[in-house]
């Protein structure tokens, strides 16, 4: 039975590492080393508790294997469940920035009923500094979105600077901004878009960077079978389905992380780089923008795993605030509001 421990555990160990380090490989190489990567939360629990049953037989020898693969995958494991158990405390000298990303599906115009937009209903209430958003009003201007008109006296007061780009991504500023020309052409279908405004905040100009990478495309149907344990027979075509999709969307990625990393390097000074990645931590596309000098706010100063992504049973973490510069990091946290599939990050920065 020892042997048999070991050998699991080693099989167990391999798979923690290869989620946790399947980012490091181009999708355009070999694509599942990267699928792995979106099974790092799901491995990382059967891994704790194989460990917790080793404990229980004392097989010392086999939880030694588990817990060096912890130990490695822990600069991977820490971007999904940081463990600062302390808030950094603010200096009363500097200036504070409160931000906020949020994929808005739409701001769900097609909805019929008369209530009032919940997701622009939760912006306006959050009253951060920037905002920026995605899938945002693709097809007509908020001002001919029936369950906004009832907001826009407040929205145009609080937020005088404002820019819906076509198609997708835009920005909402309390303070006055330029537009940067950045690699927004639509590469994918209406599915890939990337935008830039260098903002006059307070303590100096700060780049923003609003991110939209292809989606991956799952539906309902693609989820129920990622989470079947057990695939029933005649399903095979469901699966080459779901391999085709995440296949084509990884290496869709990969160009799109290059543009987005492309336009960081050519910035000087402070940058925010927030929106929908479409990608979790530790992915190729997630190394490949932030590279050796962007931060994740939420790495940095959150407690625990959070999901920003919950429709179809799946949840994931794909939307993200990297930061670089002057930029320290208060606060992070992902709020379960809104009416969207995505749920709204929010950040707070001292300069």
């Amino acid at each position: 039975m020892k042997y048999l421990f070991r050998l699991i555990s080693i099989i167990l160990a391999f798979a923690l590492l290869l989620a946790a380090y399947g980012g490091r490989v181009d999708p355009t190489i070999w694509t599942l080393p990267s699928m792995a990567t979106l099974a790092l939360p799901v491995v990382a629990i059967v891994v704790l508790a194989w460990l917790l049953l080793l404990v229980l037989f004392r097989q010392w020898r086999a939880a030694v294997i588990i817990v060096g693969a912890l130990f490695l995958a822990w600069p991977t494991l820490r971007l999904i469940t940081p463990v600062n158990l302390f808030s950094p405390k603010a200096d009363s000298d500097k200036t504070q920035l409160k931000v906020l990303t949020m994929n808005v599906t739409e701001f769900n115009w097609f909805d019929d009923t008369k209530e009032p937009s919940k997701n622009m209903r939760y912006i306006l209430d959050e009253d951060a500094d920037i905002v920026v958003i995605q899938e945002g009003l693709v097809y007509f201007s908020y001002e001919h979105q029936k369950r906004i008109k009832p907001m826009l006296k407040e929205l145009y007061k609080k937020y005088p600077y404002r820019k819906k780009h076509c198609f997708d991504v835009g920005i909402l500023s309390k303070y006055p901004f330029t537009e940067v020309e950045s690699p927004t052409i639509n590469s994918d279908s209406l599915s890939y878009f990337i935008k830039a405004w260098d903002v006059e905040a307070p303590g100096g100009d700060i780049r923003v960077v609003s991110m939209h990478l292809s989606s991956l495309r799952l539906n309902k149907d693609d989820a129920s079978v990622i989470e079947s344990i057990r695939i029933p027979s005649g399903r095979k075509g469901r699966i080459k389905s779901v391999h085709r999709k995440l296949d084509e969307g990884f290496k869709k990625h990969v160009h799109q992380a290059r543009a987005m990393r492309k336009l960081i390097d050519e910035t000087p000074g402070d940058i925010l780089v927030m929106g929908d990645m479409n990608d979790t931590p530790g992915s190729f596309a997630y190394r490949t923008v932030c590279g050796d000098d962007l931060h994740d706010a939420w790495a940095d100063v959150g407690f625990g795993p959070i999901y920003t992504f919950h429709e179809h049973h799946m949840y994931v973490k794909i939307d993200h605030i990297f930061y670089r510069g002057d930029l320290r990091v208060l606060s992070s946290r992902c709020d379960k509001a809104g009416e969207s599939d995505h749920y709204p990050l929010v950040a707070v920065f001292e300069r």
